[in-house]
């Protein structure tokens, strides 16, 4: 299993035993050992996935490290968060994915799946990251954030909803549609501006980013 180790709040480290690991293109910033690196995409969807991807501009470029030695990645200044996915499913948004074990399993969702057809349209022409990528299995996964990555819990007593833009990832037992807050004010520009959020119900964990993309 790697071993992820957290370098400083914008670095990791990730150990390999004969192991392989997926990072976002351009993330590694030095290594030791005997490792190889070749290009990869999020993997173990099929060539529906790849399809879903290309439609929703949820998929980037990936590079593999597999081998055996230790890989130190980061991006851009932001801030990494490691979280752990023991057996259940992780949603984070693909920009803010740096990195990840190889041998979990990768697909695409709709946030507001629950939501209905009005829900879909409306994300649809939002473009702003109501479709995530899930990572399931048991592994770990890192994830970039402006600042330090704030995880927020939910409980069926207490539901919560999130600005879109700053929404990184979630997991748990949680169920998400699109709440819309749509009125005679927002067509005349006297709303807050946030005219649409996802709400979270259930048991889990969200995690957010205290800026909006």
């Amino acid at each position: 299993m790697p071993v992820y180790r957290q370098i400083n709040e914008k670095m990791i480290e990730v150990e390999l035993v004969n192991e392989e690991v997926l990072a976002m293109k351009g993330a590694m910033i030095a290594y030791q050992g005997q490792v190889n690196f070749s290009r990869a995409f999020l993997a173990g969807e099929g060539v529906q996935g790849l399809a879903m991807r290309a439609a929703t501009g949820e998929g980037h470029t990936l590079m593999k490290a597999a081998g055996s030695g230790k890989v130190c990645y980061a991006h851009a200044g932001h801030f990494v968060t490691i979280i752990p996915v023991a057996g259940d499913t992780l949603y984070v948004e693909a920009d803010n994915l740096l990195a990840y074990d190889a041998r979990l399993q990768s697909g695409t969702m709709f946030l507001g799946n629950q939501g209905g057809v009005s829900g879909v349209l409306r994300g649809a022409v939002s473009g702003q990251g109501l479709f995530t990528t899930t990572l399931s299995g048991k592994g770990e996964a890192a994830i970039l954030s402006d600042g330090n990555a704030i995880g927020l819990p939910v409980t069926p007593e207490v539901p919560l909803c999130v600005d879109p833009q700053a929404y990184l990832a979630h997991s748990g037992q949680l169920t998400s549609t699109i709440v819309t807050d749509v009125n005679w004010k927002t067509f005349v520009g006297q709303a807050s501006g946030e005219s649409y959020q996802i709400k979270f119900s259930g048991t889990g964990t969200v995690y957010i980013q205290a800026s909006e993309r």
